[in-house]
């Protein structure tokens, strides 16, 4: 009886032994874990022990459970087969989980919670480090159990790995160098970007730079690392960043292709620019806004459709880089494609933290960035070849030109011989015009019987004079001689006699002229005006006065007649107030004119400011 029971101790052990992962003491890692699942609404490990759970035992943890507000439970049996204390780690490869709770059940001691999740701070992790770790000790020769709770809006993706330390460490080591190197080499791309763009000014350098930067930005937070070192307190974007970053790869992959391709992919005519804006923002603001594990699959989806679109759009191109710009698209397809698939349940998502994953992404930049630099040194050598042509172009112009040049200089000497001897007839041409036009001039300002300045001229002189007066505030004055009973000179001795009354007349005038600004015109008939400036009233009376005495003693032989006559005159002096209005001094002279005439001729009346009604 006791050996039956003997042999049923050791054939239970023996079962455990195979379910559980056992800890030997040439343990390093253990990659295929055995483990038990269930889903469960109890929050706390007691609610789940004290109630009956239906397990259900896998090798890996299947593809597509979604809690939909239950808790994921995992039970791991570990077994410390060696005779010492063992110290492991429990890695669980998704570094977007949300929460994750580890309950590690000993015998005879407390049972040991450690929280960890990318909704928890980094400072509350058990282990400051990128990776989810759950650090455990095993005490020698005993069995134990390790319960995980996992929770998260999604698809939970949860591969297991359980480590020895040391294994881990030099496992972690050589992961962080490749990665280490890819993301250095990443972000040598984009520096050298951003350096092509300051020094050449071409946006898809630009473009290039912001999106090199995200892919690298992303993988440090596929990878943990923008976590651990960049936004370690802010788990919003923790949460939110893979979705807002895929999303504006994709975006940011649409106008560098079109640069690229030097064609307008994806474009119609009745999309316009502020609509395809709204478009954008509309998307990002969605993919904010949703509940995370809706923003994932609003940018996964969205971009797995521009990716297709693109695609089809190059395939129909005919272009010398088509193929480096499908190989781009293809690589953006299976980082778009392979999350997507995995958040809807198809794959298991280990690929993810994979870091061929991140070599897939650093293939896409580096060719994206060899078709920018392709399409600078494309463009350079067309500017250079067109430059070529101007200078071709330019050079066998200026051969033609230089052979005009020779022609027209020929050309030139011959006509300048044949012009020289018609230079001087030209000269002397334009003396003779130049007389003329003097002689033109000079008879078009005079007037033709009296040689006095005429009434044409007399208007400009009148305006000229009319603004210096304003200007300068000195009295202009204006003299309207008329000689007395012309009609009678005319009607008694004829024409030709009133004709030399009227120049004997003009030429007594001008006798009495002293200033070289005072001028006679003739106004019109028998009327002369004499225009003074810079003359008070009083010295124009005093001029009028002797021009009347002296034309009353005039005596003019007219064959055997003598002819005598008088003149009246009127005197209006003034500063100008109204320079665009000059009219008024030979309207007001002319009144005094008429005063003059009424009061018995032969006198000079000056214009009084109540003589003006």
């Amino acid at each position: 009886m006791l050996r039956l029971m003997l042999s049923l101790l050791l054939l239970l052990s023996s079962f455990i032994a195979c379910s559980a992962v056992t800890i030997s003491e040439s343990f390093d890692a253990e990659h295929r874990v055995k483990l038990d699942y269930t889903l469960s609404k109890y929050a706390s490990l007691n609610e789940l022990l004290s109630e009956p759970v239906e397990w259900h035992q896998s090798a890996r943890l299947p593809t597509g459970l979604r809690p939909n507000k239950k808790y994921l439970w995992l039970k791991i049996e570990l077994h410390n087969a060696s005779s010492a204390v063992k110290p492991i780690l429990v890695s669980i490869n998704n570094n977007l989980l949300d929460a994750v709770t580890a309950y590690h059940v000993r015998p005879n001691h407390p049972i040991l919670t450690v929280d960890s999740g990318d909704a928890l701070p980094l400072i509350k992790r058990p282990l400051k480090y990128e990776a989810l770790i759950v650090p455990l000790e095993l005490q020698p020769q005993t069995q134990s159990q390790l319960y995980l709770q996992l929770s998260d809006e999604g698809v939970i993706n949860a591969p297991i790995t359980i480590w020895e330390p040391n294994a881990y460490l030099k496992h972690k080591s050589k992961f962080n160098l490749i990665f280490g190197i890819l993301a250095g080499f990443i972000l040598a791309l984009a520096l050298t970007n951003v350096t092509l763009y300051n020094v050449t000014r071409k946006r898809y350098f630009l473009y290039a730079t912001v999106f090199t930067s995200l892919v690298w930005l992303l993988n440090a937070h596929l990878y943990g690392f923008g976590y651990r070192y960049f936004y370690s307190s802010w788990q919003w974007f923790q949460q939110y960043g893979q979705g807002i970053m895929t999303l504006s790869l994709s975006l940011l992959l649409l106008p560098q292709l079109h640069f690229c391709s030097g064609k307008q992919l994806l474009s119609h005519p009745t999309l316009s620019d502020s609509w395809v804006k709204l478009v954008v923002m509309l998307l990002l603001v969605s993919v904010v806004t949703l509940p995370v594990s809706f923003s994932i699959l609003l940018a996964l989806s969205v971009s797995l459709i521009i990716t297709i679109l693109l695609t089809y759009s190059v395939v129909r191109l005919t272009h010398p880089r088509r193929n480096a710009l499908l190989a781009v698209l293809l690589c953006h397809f299976i980082l778009v494609s392979y999350p997507l698939t995995v958040e809807v349940g198809i794959q298991s998502g280990s690929f993810l933290h994979h870091v061929g994953y991140f070599g897939i992404f650093t293939l896409e930049t580096t060719l994206l960035c060899y078709l920018v630099v392709h399409l600078y040194i494309h463009q350079r050598d067309e500017k250079l070849a067109s430059q070529q042509r101007r200078l071709a172009h330019t050079q066998a112009e200026d051969a033609l030109l230089k052979e005009k040049l020779k022609l027209q200089e020929q050309a030139q000497y011959d006509l300048e011989s044949s012009i020289e001897s018609r230079t001087f007839e030209l000269q002397v041409t334009l003396r003779e015009l130049e007389d003329k036009n003097r002689e033109l001039e000079r008879m078009n300002m005079e007037d033709p019987l009296t040689k006095v300045k005429n009434r044409g001229y007399f208007d400009k002189r009148l305006q000229m004079e009319a603004r210096r007066s304003r200007r300068e505030q000195t009295v202009l004055s204006l003299i309207i001689f008329d000689i007395d009973h012309f009609k009678k000179i005319n009607d008694q001795y004829g024409h030709l006699a009133g004709d030399q009354a009227i120049c004997e007349f003009a030429n007594l005038i001008k006798s009495h002229l002293r200033r070289p600004h005072d001028e006679v015109f003739r106004y019109g008939g028998e009327e002369f005006i004499l225009l003074l400036p810079n003359t008070s009233e009083a010295g124009a009376c005093e001029v009028a006065e002797r021009v009347r005495m002296a034309t009353a003693e005039l005596v003019i032989e007219i064959g055997e007649h003598q002819l005598t006559m008088t003149t009246s005159a009127g005197v209006y002096s003034a500063i100008v107030s109204d320079p665009h209005n000059p009219q008024l001094y030979t309207d007001n002279a002319d009144k005094a004119l008429y005063q003059a005439k009424q009061q018995g001729r032969n006198r000079v009346i000056t214009f009084q400011t109540n003589q003006e009604n």
